[in-house]
């Protein structure tokens, strides 16, 4: 009995601790931020419209290599977990590079950088 008790605490703390991953693009300014818990892809775009696109799957590609897809199997991103993520403009590093092929049109081939709630970005200013 124990064990279930000790396994139930544990998968409610699993769900409670999911991850939020936020992306950030430059030129123009265009933000999108994936819920796992919603399973939710929101886009922020350049004039304010925010455009929540459901049912998005994180999918793992390979190691430290992930691909967020919608129902039909799309690619909407995909994320590089490798340190070197940039917005284009300031001098942080993300933990993420992100390529968007979702619904915004992006310059800059729609590279940006992403962080979530567990891994944030550093900057290199004093």
């Amino acid at each position: 009995m124990k064990q279930i008790v000790l396994f139930s605490l544990f998968l409610l703390g699993s769900t409670a601790r999911a991850d939020v991953i936020k992306c950030t693009f430059t030129e123009p300014f265009v933000e999108t931020a994936y819920s796992m818990t919603r399973s939710t892809l929101t886009l922020v775009d350049a004039e304010g419209k925010t455009t929540v696109v459901n049912n998005v799957s994180f999918q793992i590609r390979s190691s430290g290599i992930f691909e967020l897809k919608d129902k039909n199997g799309k690619v909407l991103q995909t994320l590089t977990l490798n340190g070197k993520g940039s917005d284009g403009m300031s001098d942080t590093a993300f933990p993420y590079s992100v390529i968007d092929t979702s619904l915004i049109p992006m310059a800059n081939n729609g590279v940006g950088g992403c962080s979530s709630n567990y891994l944030k970005p550093k900057s290199s200013d004093p």
